[in-house]
């Protein structure tokens, strides 16, 4: 890969817009999952929510976020 293929770098974002990004993907993910689910979505909202919030917590962390702590 030569430079000029590389991507672009992103703008440095705020934490603020970066954690405006992470609510808006959890909250179309629950909109995705709940319709996919149906019926179903009570029974399985809790495990799905855990999910959705350490998907975020990973994300984060790969892009050099400190998690306040192990939880």
């Amino acid at each position: 890969m030569t430079t000029r293929e590389r991507p672009q770098q992103r703008e440095v974002e705020t934490p603020e817009q970066v954690l405006a990004l992470a609510k808006a993907w959890h909250a179309r993910q629950v909109e995705i999952l709940r319709a996919s689910l149906g019926p179903s979505w009570p029974t399985h909202r809790e495990w799905v929510l855990d999910y959705l919030r350490q998907e975020i917590r990973q994300r984060l962390i790969a892009r050099g976020w400190r998690p306040r702590d192990e939880r």
